[in-house]
């Protein structure tokens, strides 16, 4: 599982200029998950409070740039990306 560890999988490794980290609050994780698995240990409060403080930890380690998306439109999501990203990253097509 992604989260043992600190590093960024291996696989992704070869794309790190190209990746974005998603992040949401623990507390809204958790009632997404309660609606889909009810009182389940996937939905625990501490379950998702430490999948997003480990993936948080994972981005920081591997220097990538994430944002947290609880209150963010997919609009949102996708202009602070390519606001954040152009000056280097992305191509005009």
């Amino acid at each position: 599982m992604i989260l043992e560890t600190l590093d960024l999988p291996a696989i992704l490794k070869p794309f790190k200029s190209k990746l974005f980290g998603l992040t949401i609050q623990a507390e809204r994780l958790q009632e997404i998950r309660q609606k889909r698995r009810p009182d389940s240990r996937y939905a625990s409060i501490q379950q998702c409070q430490f999948e997003v403080q480990r993936i948080e930890a994972i981005y920081r380690q591997a220097h990538l740039p994430y944002v947290n998306t609880t209150a963010m439109s997919v609009e949102e999501i996708a202009t602070f990306i390519l606001q954040t990203l152009k000056p280097k990253n992305i191509r005009a097509f």
